[in-house]
């Protein structure tokens, strides 16, 4: 692991961007997959941050850079004051060899920083198959798979390892199965949740709160899930008694946010290589069968002359040629 010799140093002053060139080289396919500055990137000083989001979506670029809700919730993380996040993706087979070959933690596409100098990273867990994707990332980051490896130090320590969680459908329906690998699960809708998150993060850092400590403090917001603060008993969890834990955790509901689908048009032609806006979130079905329709509830719709105007800034914005309106 590429870590600082003293535990004192700040995270941001121990972790050099990766020599870009000497490790994308031509044997690597498609390297528009990780290059980053996609138009709608904005430049942000590493160094006035207070808080550095790396947002995962465990699949290649070309799935995860078209992903509707990893864009909104980048472009809202990089609206809050003094929060940065970056983005990175599961490499492709070659660049996860170079990696290994070169002894190299894998990086975030626009910084082109290793992982481990962000304080939090959120993966978007969408189906049960792509945990393994995670567990590749993580081990290719040089981050203990394990929660309960990681350690007790404050997340800016250079040698605290980041804060892992995970979010989305699989997460929110059931997190228990990927319990041990994460350090606290964000259920329901995100728009919210993550930058009240961050705000605690930033103050932690402040106090130099313990990873203990900072999880507890992040376990009393709405939606946060931190598998270590419960036990089980009678086949069923619960908390350890402590008062500010909420003894039922219930997933966050958000209003929809079209402005925000417009963040980024990838340099290479992903899955969904279109302008999409969200016009409606949740079901009014409620077919007991289906998974999404049961987690999104309730069903709330974008006004369509909302839904007009995103449609009309987002193609001028991204240069697209074609839009797509996404609803259950």
């Amino acid at each position: 692991m590429i870590l600082c010799k003293s535990s004192t140093k700040e995270r941001n002053e121990s972790f050099d961007p990766i020599d870009f060139e000497q490790l994308i080289d031509s044997t690597i396919n498609k390297p528009a997959r990780y290059m980053g500055n996609e138009l709608g990137v904005l430049s942000r000083d590493w160094n006035l941050a207070e808080v550095h989001w790396s947002l995962i979506y465990p699949e290649i670029y070309e799935i995860g850079a078209s992903n509707l809700g990893h864009i909104i919730l980048y472009s809202i993380l990089n609206k809050v004051p003094r929060q940065l996040c970056d983005r990175a993706y599961l490499p492709g087979k070659d660049l996860a060899e170079a990696l290994r070959k070169k002894s190299q933690p894998l990086f975030a596409v626009e910084s082109r920083r290793p992982l481990l100098a962000f304080e939090i990273l959120g993966f978007s867990l969408g189906y049960e198959l792509g945990a393994t994707n995670i567990l590749e990332i993580l081990s290719l980051s040089e981050i203990p798979l394990y929660a309960s490896q990681r350690g007790d130090l404050p997340i800016n320590e250079a040698l605290a390892p980041p804060l892992i969680f995970a979010g989305g459908p699989t997460a929110t329906s059931n997190p228990e199965p990927f319990a041990a690998f994460f350090d606290f699960f964000a259920l329901g809708d995100g728009e919210e949740l993550l930058p009240e998150i961050g705000l605690i993060i930033a103050e932690s850092k402040k106090r130099k709160l313990t990873r203990s400590k900072l999880l507890l403090e992040l376990s009393e917001i709405p939606g946060v899930y931190v598998p270590t603060l419960y036990k089980v008993q009678n086949n069923r969890k619960s908390n350890l008694n402590s008062s500010s834990i909420h003894k039922r955790v219930l997933r966050r509901v958000a209003t929809p946010l079209p402005q925000y689908s417009m963040g980024l048009v990838p340099n290479i032609e992903t899955i969904h290589d279109r302008l999409t806006i969200e016009i409606r979130r949740g079901c009014t079905r409620g077919c007991r069968f289906c998974q999404p329709g049961m987690l999104t509830r309730p069903a709330r719709d974008v006004e369509p002359e909302e839904v007009i105007k995103s449609v009309e800034i987002g193609m001028k914005k991204t240069g697209y040629s074609d839009f797509s309106l996404l609803s259950l």
